[in-house]
């Protein structure tokens, strides 16, 4: 049961006009009042926006919403009390469904349930990953990544070369057009070459996925039995493999680094904390590359990593609109079964029918299309197991565009998500982070030395704060932080933008006495 109430709220704007708005809301109302007055400030005139008019709007918006909750919770326990006097409650309804609540909320009532399927693989695998059978377990992911990777080679020569003979085809018919061919022609081929490549794609995919499915179920099994086996054989414990792992902020393989140059900071008002700073030239794409490809350590610290505190993030730009990760990204992450999580379609897919419903409850109106876009600043994420260098990837909304690049400020929505993103790292353990220190992932003939140099300064400076911030947070420190430049960036200006990172972040230089 709930109700909805108008918030009204005059202010003045910069030059003395009053003016007034309305916001509906749904009482009672549970979110936090701090951001919807941020929210509220932004459909302002643009120049509020820097007049710090969140402050009044928020005391008034806390005042109303503390009003309209204890005006309608009395309005509920007078209904209740009223109804308790004329006899119309049902107890033994009521009975059942405050044991259910007590059940769903309370440990100590709760029942007790053995743990699940998932929960039994993840803490085989931990276990049988820090074993002397570490090296099994790579070889059989490796073997089930080739099988795969070799259906999806077959699939794209495939549908190649049914491109190649289409685009033949259809040079041959327009070279006949108004003489043997009519557009009308033209578009019925054009609609049949749609419908073939369909066809081919969707019978690959269903190969692909019936082999995913038969790969993850036998590759479950096969890690929860040598778990089985190895307790069988010794009842103490698995013994605990001596494999070293490395140096954290080192311990990845990188692909295709052009450039790179790290640093040593302490970062905290009181308490100093040390983290590492790396700043590096590559392709975004290299660091979300199919984990298998080539032969390296990759692998063996993806697996270590997995079910640990020490979790490695990346930042990816995704353009506005619907839920949507990177073609390339997703190319990559086909390339081999996903063992631990769904693959990455129906992890998208999952995050739309949230979406959906989270905006189908909170009465949001409009089209299909319209209440399922994300705008900038936004982020959604996807978890991961076979990819390279990353667990979890945080597809971070950006709108610009990068043939004219802007000016932002501290408050953009993008940084105030690159915010977000930093404490939901720290709260879910993920020790190394990569951001595009650009905000960019690719160069272009518009972003001049001074604008590099003015953007890279603001994403330095904005990090730094919330690096800061995160202290406060809880949760697991970044140890450290990785600023992504374009791979495409030039050798002067990755060493003008590498030097800024020691006056920023104010590197520790050890003193000789």
């Amino acid at each position: 049961m709930s109700s909805s109430s108008t918030f009204e709220y005059t202010y003045k704007d910069y030059d003395g006009t009053e003016k007034t708005i309305k916001h509906q809301l749904d009482i009672p109302y549970k979110e936090d009042c701090g951001e919807l007055a941020h929210r509220i400030v932004s459909e302002m005139d643009p120049v509020m926006k820097y007049l710090d008019a969140d402050i009044e709007l928020k005391k008034a918006l806390k005042t109303f919403v503390e009003r309209e909750n204890q005006n309608f919770y009395d309005r509920r326990d007078e209904d209740l009390l009223n109804k308790a006097r004329n006899g119309q409650v049902d107890v033994e309804n009521l009975v059942t469904e405050l044991d259910k609540l007590y059940k769903e909320e309370v440990l100590e009532f709760a029942e007790r349930v053995g743990p699940t399927d998932e929960e039994i693989f993840a803490l085989a695998f931990h276990q049988l990953v820090h074993s002397p059978l570490l090296p099994d377990i790579l070889t059989k992911e490796q073997s089930y990544a080739k099988s795969i990777s070799e259906l999806n080679t077959r699939m794209y020569e495939e549908i190649d070369e049914l491109s190649r003979k289409q685009a033949a085809e259809m040079d041959e018919k327009v070279q006949q057009l108004d003489v043997s061919t009519t557009s009308d022609d033209i578009n019925q081929l054009l609609s049949q070459h749609y419908s073939n490549q369909n066809l081919i794609r969707k019978r690959w995919e269903s190969k692909l996925e019936a082999k995913r499915g038969h790969q993850k179920h036998e590759y479950r099994n096969w890690v929860t039995s040598q778990v089985g086996e190895a307790l069988i054989n010794n009842p103490t414990s698995l013994p605990v493999s001596s494999t070293p792992i490395g140096n954290k902020s080192s311990m990845f393989v990188s692909q295709n680094l052009s450039m790179e140059e790290s640093f040593t900071i302490h970062l905290g008002s009181q308490l100093k904390h040390m983290h590492n700073i790396r700043i590096l030239s590559a392709d975004v794409t290299d660091f979300c590359s199919p984990l298998h490809r080539d032969e390296n350590l990759n692998g063996l610290n993806m697996a270590l990593g997995l079910y640990s505190s020490s979790l490695s993030g990346i930042v990816v730009l995704t353009p506005s609109g619907s839920v949507q990760a990177l073609p390339s990204i997703i190319k990559n992450a086909n390339m081999s079964t996903e063992f631990h999580f769904d693959q990455i379609e129906n992890q998208i897919e999952q995050i739309e029918e949230d979406l959906r419903k989270g905006q189908e409850g909170n009465g949001a109106g409009g089209s299909e299309k319209s209440r399922q876009k994300l705008h900038p600043g936004d982020f959604f994420i996807t978890r991961h197991s076979n990819l390279s260098q990353t667990h979890v990837i945080f597809h971070l909304i950006s709108d610009e565009s990068s043939d004219s690049p802007g000016e932002i400020t501290s408050r953009h929505p993008v940084i105030l998500g690159l915010r977000n993103i930093l404490k939901t790292a720290s709260r879910h353990d993920i020790s190394m982070l990569t951001i595009p220190a650009l905000l960019r992932h690719e160069m272009s003939e518009d972003m001049t030395v001074p604008w590099s140099i003015r953007r890279a300064e603001l994403v330095f400076k904005c990090a730094k704060g919330f690096m800061i911030e995160s202290a406060t947070w809880g949760g697991t420190e970044i140890n450290t932080l990785q600023l992504l430049l374009p791979h495409n960036i030039s050798e002067e200006l990755f060493t003008t933008l590498a030097g800024m990172v020691s006056n920023v972040f104010r590197v520790a230089n050890p003193k000789i006495l």
